[in-house]
């Protein structure tokens, strides 16, 4: 190849290249992920005690967890400045606790905390005055951190490390196939700040499917891969708009179906919960089955480290069942925890 054409891919790539910062990380907690499927963030603290990275959180901080007000702030009933006052008591207890990398496992928390890094260095007047309510409110100094990191950044930096406490791959035990997974990113992680914040960007983003590859997967492409799930934050919080949501699940679905994906894996906690959950409201209205089992990263994870999938993975939090995805793989299970057990 022409050295000069060799270059010039190798600057454009550079934009797509993210720095993950490898230690140090203070999470916040997803209200969504919390409520729907809670083994996913109590996993994280477990993954990384088993990697022995430097970690802590609101609750090791004893200063209480927050919401970060994202879903209030995109749903229009939550003005910027009140999310920026929220988020900055956020970023300070880090700074309390010692951590300089803050790690939402929400992509929205994760999405909103740039966006409010971005106003807070480039918006002096406005800095100020968040500061002097962050004094006047909480007691607290204003720090603008300079490290973002979404815990699937975490789980993609470690990747590798992670695999070799497997005890299985994404591989169908019965023929030896990698298995077929469909990655799906949430929007608020790849497409509000693609060049500067996200693995691969939004038109390439490796996050999930770095995780596939390294675990033994196969990449499922496909035409929607890059739709989003519809959730948004109108339709979700709004009855009468609630069909976006069902019919942007059901474009997904019927345009990855021919290319039969073993399962769904995301990042997003709002993802997670529509692509799983409207699965059945696709069925109810259509009579068209999919039933392709939806996971969260943390829970994929899980699962391979050989976790007991009721017990701590929280498999019995999901809609479309994941038990004949353990079937393929391999894995045991007691099949009396099964909420979908025949009587």
């Amino acid at each position: 190849m022409n050295p000069y054409h060799l270059a010039g891919r190798e600057s454009t790539w550079q934009k797509h290249i993210k720095d993950i910062p490898v230690d140090n990380y203070f999470l916040t907690l997803s209200c969504i992920l919390g409520s729907f499927y809670p083994a996913s963030e109590t996993m994280v603290p477990k993954v990384f005690d088993l990697l022995g990275l430097r970690w802590a959180t609101t609750h090791t901080s004893h200063n209480g967890w927050s919401c970060c007000t994202a879903i209030g702030y995109h749903g229009d009933i939550m003005p910027i400045e009140a999310t920026l006052l929220t988020v900055a008591r956020l970023w300070a207890l880090a700074q309390e606790a010692g951590m300089e990398v803050i790690t939402p496992t929400c992509v929205t928390s994760f999405g909103t905390y740039c966006e409010c890094q971005e106003l807070l260095e480039q918006e002096p007047e406005l800095r100020g005055r968040i500061a002097r309510l962050l004094k006047d409110t909480c007691g607290r100094k204003l720090v603008i951190p300079r490290r973002l990191a979404h815990v699937s950044d975490v789980y993609y930096q470690h990747r590798e490390r992670l695999a070799g406490h497997f005890q299985y791959r994404l591989i169908e035990a019965a023929t030896g196939r990698p298995l077929r997974v469909v990655d799906h990113i949430g929007c608020h992680y790849a497409k509000l700040f693609p060049q500067r914040h996200a693995v691969g960007g939004s038109e390439y983003c490796d996050v999930l499917a770095g995780m596939v590859r390294t675990w033994g997967g196969e990449n499922v492409d496909y035409p929607e891969r890059r739709h989003c799930c519809g959730m948004g934050f109108r339709q979700c919080m709004i009855p009468p708009n609630r069909g976006a949501t069902m019919a942007s699940v059901h474009k997904k679905l019927k345009s990855m179906a021919p290319f039969k994906p073993d399962l769904i894996v995301t990042n997003c906690p709002g993802c997670q919960v529509f692509m799983d959950k409207e699965q059945w409201a696709v069925h109810e209205m259509t009579g068209e089955k999919y039933f392709i089992p939806v996971i969260t990263y943390q829970e994929l994870a899980g699962i391979l480290l050989g976790w007991d999938p009721y017990e701590v993975v929280g498999i019995d939090f999901h809609t479309v069942p994941v038990e004949p995805l353990l079937d393929k793989i391999g894995i045991p299970y007691d099949r009396e925890k099964s909420w979908h057990r025949e009587p």
